[in-house]
């Protein structure tokens, strides 16, 4: 199987990480009040979003061969 990822793929991947790190900077308590609350919502929709992009492209990619 040919992946053939487009040059953003590292990048997708990059957001999914920090979406990580910014929930996790929350559940630990590194931030408190509105920031903790933003850091978790804005991390979770990160990872959402850019997971879901990696598993298209890497379907699409799939399928296309």
């Amino acid at each position: 199987m040919n992946i053939n990822f487009d040059k953003n793929v590292f990048l997708y991947l990059a957001a999914v990480v920090a979406g990580f790190f910014l929930i996790n900077l929350s559940a630990e308590s590194a931030v408190t009040g509105f920031f903790e609350d933003l850091f978790f919502y804005v991390g979770a929709i990160a990872m959402a979003l850019f997971s879901f992009v990696i598993i298209f492209f890497s379907l699409f990619s799939f399928f296309k061969n």
